[in-house]
């Protein structure tokens, strides 16, 4: 499959964009709860972050079976109903329930193996892609959930309703779009997938999709595990090369972990809420930038990936400037910084990383190829967090700035090594 749609290619649906934003704004509102939880409690704030690393991870390798047997759409909405009722949990009980937290890490980590799916198998041959969409808005609901809820004197209970009323709209969104016409196509419901396209796209639109939607069904009925005989071929294992180091490259610099400690480093640095409110506004900021960029710039995916590490790194040397400087002016330097971080992430590597499967990937490979990307990206999420906050909470930030410098610079490193030759892909 060419990762380059051309550039005629039709816009979404409403219904299927707003599923998207509605995705990526929940996304992000679980890390804008995860920075209220950590800059209230600092060091004991880990159970939190863990029972929801721990959920996420389960949530992503369970949902590929559940969302194969139930459906996308009755996936989506039992992900959603779940969310809801976790965050609700969690704000019953003053936002310090970790059970409910965790729930709503199982609820993330199946969003993010049903989105895609729901995104792509919806959509018209040669779409505008979605997931890049959703991924950019997910700084916007972290700034939101920020905003509400810091200057409450319930901090955490406010995050987290504002995370059930971000999982309310994610379950809404789900619900008003049709069940997959690959999946119906799959049980012998062609009548059905036929019905489900021409209420998304027209009756002519719909006549020719069915034929892709067939196909579609067929390849996912030939999927099959990658093994090593499969890695012995040299374009499937460079793909695969490829895809790990997109992931070092969404994961290593700690843009992640620059979003959720935010506002504990402002607090420590004697800024906040001043500097909290700037860097929520901020992120809001890059993530409707992002958004504008996703849908106006479809190509250049590995060169954007690239410009992304780089800022990482330019960043990352202005934290250790921040840190170096001292005063005032250091302080706000660091602050700075962060948010550089986060715009290296949001606006230009998490994006370009979205929608795309390596043409060198046999159709037979797919799935697979989805898989170990989804699995892989939540791990890496869930273990930059926890050692994030670990090193925080041991070491301190001096030595957190310092491991943000290095992997930075390593991040960089590894992809110039390897993704100038990728650059056509």
């Amino acid at each position: 499959m060419n990762p380059h749609p051309p550039r005629s290619a039709p816009p979404a649906p409403l219904r299927l964009s707003l599923y998207a934003w509605a995705a990526g704004l929940f996304l992000g509102a679980l890390e804008g709860a995860l920075a209220i939880g950590v800059a209230g409690a600092r060091g004991s704030a880990l159970p939190l972050v863990g029972a929801v690393a721990a959920a996420m991870v389960l949530g992503t390798v369970s949902g590929r079976p559940l969302t194969r047997y139930l459906g996308r759409q009755r996936m989506g909405l039992l992900m959603g109903a779940l969310a809801v009722l976790g965050a609700g949990v969690a704000a019953g009980l003053g936002g310090v329930g970790l059970i409910g937290a965790g729930l709503v890490g199982l609820a993330v980590g199946g969003v993010l193996v049903v989105a895609p799916l729901v995104c792509h198998e919806l959509s018209l041959r040669g779409h505008k892609r979605l997931m890049p969409q959703a991924m950019a808005l997910g700084p916007a609901g972290a700034g939101v959930v920020v905003l509400a809820a810091w200057w409450s004197p319930s901090r955490l209970l406010i995050a987290w309703v504002v995370v059930a009323v971000a999982a309310l709209a994610y379950l809404v969104c789900a619900l008003l779009l049709p069940e997959s016409p690959v999946w119906l196509v799959r049980q012998g419901r062609d009548v059905e997938a036929f019905e489900a396209l021409r209420r998304l796209h027209g009756t002519l639109e719909a006549s020719v999709a069915i034929d892709w939607t067939r196909l579609d069904a067929e390849m996912m009925a030939e999927q099959q595990a990658m093994s090593t005989g499969e890695l012995r071929v040299p374009e499937v294992r460079a793909a695969v090369l490829t895809g790990a180091v997109l992931i070092i490259a969404q994961e290593a610099p700690l843009g992640a972990a620059a979003l959720v400690l935010a506002p504990l480093l402002a607090t420590d640095l004697g800024l906040a809420p001043a500097a909290i409110a700037i860097s929520a506004v901020t992120w809001i900021g890059l993530a409707l930038l992002a958004l504008a960029l996703v849908t106006r710039v479809e190509q250049l995916r590995f060169l954007r990936v690239v410009l992304g590490t780089v800022v990482a790194v330019l960043g990352a040397t202005f934290l250790v400037t921040g840190m170096t400087l001292g005063g005032v002016g250091g302080a706000w330097t660091i602050i700075v910084s962060l948010a550089i971080l986060v715009a290296s992430q949001s606006v230009l590597v998490l994006p370009a990383c979205q929608g795309a499967i390596d043409p060198r990937i046999p159709p037979w490979l797919v799935e697979a190829q989805r898989r170990a990307s989804a699995t892989g990206g939540v791990l890496a999420r869930a273990g930059v967090l926890l050692a994030s906050l670990l090193i925080v909470s041991y070491l301190g930030t001096r030595a957190l700035f310092w491991v943000v410098f290095t992997l930075s610079v390593l991040s960089v490193a590894v992809v110039l090594l390897r993704l100038p030759r990728e650059l056509k892909v």
